[in-house]
């Protein structure tokens, strides 16, 4: 994030800390500067930069949403194929039996505003296609494809990760 915070280069073993200065509102746009395997190219972000009171505002609405609301008493054809399929194996969901390490914690994916690491806008269209072939879009990331999924699960999938707000 050249514009934040300048370029600090990583040395495997050692801690680093970086501060980001935004002096103005708004999306500022990074891309991974750190050589760190084959989807190297393919890892941008966003810093978001509130006005200090809204950036409050924010943060105080999410220590009070730390985990999804309760689940309803009966889960969601999406939810159910979550732990079925799976993806609890890897992921991590707040307030759920899911506690996956090895992928992206998705407890309030459905609120991001991109998937793949800056790739992909995130919508329910990208989800799907993001679970069911990861690798056509962004090589040599960690999800495997689930292409034996059919539209209607991949449907109800998105659907459900879009509520994990």
């Amino acid at each position: 994030m050249p514009r934040l915070s300048g370029k600090l280069d990583m040395i495997p073993g050692r801690r680093n800390l970086m501060r980001i200065q935004a002096d103005e509102p708004g999306v500022f746009g990074g891309q991974c500067a750190e050589y760190c395997g084959g989807p190297h190219a393919l890892m941008g972000f966003r810093v978001i930069a509130h006005r200090p009171a809204q950036f409050e505002q924010l943060m105080r609405f999410r220590m009070a949403r730390q985990s999804p609301d309760p689940a309803p008493a009966a889960p969601s054809a999406g939810e159910a194929l979550f732990e079925s399929a799976g993806c609890s194996a890897c992921h991590r969901v707040a307030g759920t039996a899911a506690n996956g390490l090895a992928g992206p914690d998705l407890t309030h994916v459905g609120s991001r505003r991109s998937l793949g690491a800056g790739i992909l806008p995130n919508n329910r269209g990208t989800i799907m296609g993001w679970i069911a072939n990861s690798q056509a879009i962004k090589p040599n990331n960690r999800m495997p494809a689930y292409a034996n999924l059919t539209a209607q699960q991949l449907t109800d999938l998105a659907a459900y990760l879009e509520t994990l707000q």
